[in-house]
């Protein structure tokens, strides 16, 4: 009896349809950032962006990319708590002059939180006793944009300024969503050479 389903489905034809892509020639992104996240939290981001596909509109002169990112990051947040943060995600990168280009990614991640001072808690027997090293997990959910502006115009290297702002949740914080806006800066590095088809 249990064959029966998978007969049925063999019964179909299955059709694969493919596409011919051809192989974009686009830097892997390295990059490194400072962030403050308002009102009072501190720290640093680093990352990589890789493109998998490329849309160029010759009449505009300007160009799309697709990637995948992914980011390590720290935030901390004086008489509170540390966060260590880890996402990943997907985004567009718009490209019109090879001096600057703008970004807009999506992702989601794991923030583990590490609380200052002394935490206590009850045990089964109705005991007071210290919980060391006390520590929280949360899932976020984060969009970025990104203005990206080239450090030496006359320089083959690929070093650009990155200014990033981002909105992100945390959640669930004690049963709700916490909204955090950040504003992140610093520099990113591209990896030049690389094709992806």
């Amino acid at each position: 009896m249990k064959t029966v389903p998978v007969l049925f489905l063999l019964m179909f034809p299955i059709a694969t349809l493919a596409q011919d892509s051809l192989s974009i020639r686009r830097p892997i992104f390295l990059y490194g950032l400072a962030a403050y996240d308002i009102p009072k939290g501190f720290g640093f981001t680093i990352g990589a962006s890789i493109p998998f596909h490329s849309v160029t509109n010759l009449k505009r002169g300007s160009e799309k990319n697709e990637f995948i990112s992914s980011e390590l990051g720290e935030y901390r947040y004086p008489f509170a708590y540390t966060s260590i943060l880890f996402n990943a995600g997907f985004g567009i990168e718009c490209i019109r002059s090879s001096k600057h280009f703008t970004g807009l990614s999506f992702s989601q991640g794991l923030l583990r939180t590490i609380y200052d001072g002394k935490v206590y808690e009850l045990d089964q027997n109705g005991n007071i006793k210290e919980h060391k090293l006390f520590r929280r997990t949360y899932l976020t959910t984060q969009c970025f944009y990104s203005l990206n502006y080239r450090v030496y115009k006359r320089n083959p290297n690929l070093w650009f300024i990155q200014l990033r702002p981002s909105a992100w949740l945390q959640y669930p914080y004690n049963g709700f969503l916490k909204l955090h806006f950040s504003l992140q800066a610093g520099i990113s590095y591209g990896l030049k050479n690389h094709v992806f088809s």
